[in-house]
């Protein structure tokens, strides 16, 4: 007979460690990404994405994000998702930073903007309140699965596109398309011990959600800043999953950072928004 499994506290360490090595990952695997999706800009259409997915930097982008979202996964079982989304909004960030290494060099409100969503970061990380979320109707984890339709129509909507804002709207149906993956990790960890994942509505969510986000990212890529990218989505990927946690699956904070938790998320994005529209002048 097996002993008793981890406790609450254990859960809990595993979860930041699992986010924020999680973010260290995305960081690194969208710019192996952008790499990969560069070399396809003189290409238009299922050529140009035909093109991107054998190219072997974006290949390892794409195995470094699938380890980055194992990790996030794993934090969603006890962390709620306006903390797990918006610590993975500093992607934007590290990837902003990596560019300027890289000679895109970044100016006075860019680091201010980085400076707010750092200090966003720490005080959501130290308001929230670890637990798994509440179980939830099989129809309404029907209806996530549905709502894929929306970032697909968005993203053919960018794909249609000549102007230099079709990089903007793929970007943002990635976001949709991501938000619906991580609405979906989330409601995972209220499922009932010892059913198989396969018989939840909620795992096909994951992956259709997920292939969409991926081609429409792919995509976005082709034409835009990498930090740009990650901004847009991760605007949209804080905002959508966190509202929705705080209604669906009873997400919250620890009593009395109400206040702290709200200033926090503000400032984190308020400083991904800015990055949004310095990043995006620099490259129009």
């Amino acid at each position: 007979m097996g002993g008793p499994g981890p406790g609450p506290e254990t859960l809990a360490w595993v979860s930041w460690v699992a986010v924020f090595v999680s973010l260290i990952c995305y960081s690194v695997g969208s710019v192996l990404q952008s790499i990969g999706a560069r070399r396809s800009a003189h290409l238009a259409g299922l050529s140009a994405m035909a093109f991107i997915v054998v190219e072997l930097p974006y290949l390892a982008g794409v195995a470094v994000d699938a380890l980055a979202f194992g990790l996030k996964v794993v934090a969603l079982q006890t962390l709620p998702l306006f903390v797990v989304q918006s610590i993975l909004a500093g992607v934007v960030g590290v990837t902003a930073i990596i560019a300027h290494v890289h000679g895109d060099r970044l100016h006075g409100r860019d680091w201010i903007a980085l400076a707010a969503l750092a200090l966003g970061l720490v005080l959501v990380s130290v308001t929230a309140q670890s637990n798994p979320a509440i179980r939830i109707a099989p129809t309404i984890q029907l209806t996530i699965v549905l709502s894929i339709v929306l970032p697909i129509v968005v993203g053919l909507i960018g794909l249609r596109m000549s102007s230099h804002y079709a990089p903007l709207v793929l970007a943002a149906a990635a976001g949709l398309a991501w938000s619906g993956l991580a609405i979906a990790s989330r409601g995972i960890s209220g499922a009932p011990p010892g059913m198989y994942l396969l018989e939840l509505p909620l795992t096909w969510a994951i992956l259709v959600h997920g292939i969409v986000g991926l081609v429409c990212f792919a995509l976005a890529l082709r034409r835009g800043a990498v930090a740009m990218m990650n901004a847009v989505i991760f605007v949209l990927e804080m905002i959508i999953p966190s509202a929705v946690g705080l209604w669906l699956f009873g997400d919250g904070v620890a009593p009395g950072g109400e206040l702290w938790a709200g200033l926090g998320f503000v400032l984190a994005v308020g400083g991904t928004v800015s990055l949004i529209i310095t990043r995006h002048q620099l490259h129009v």
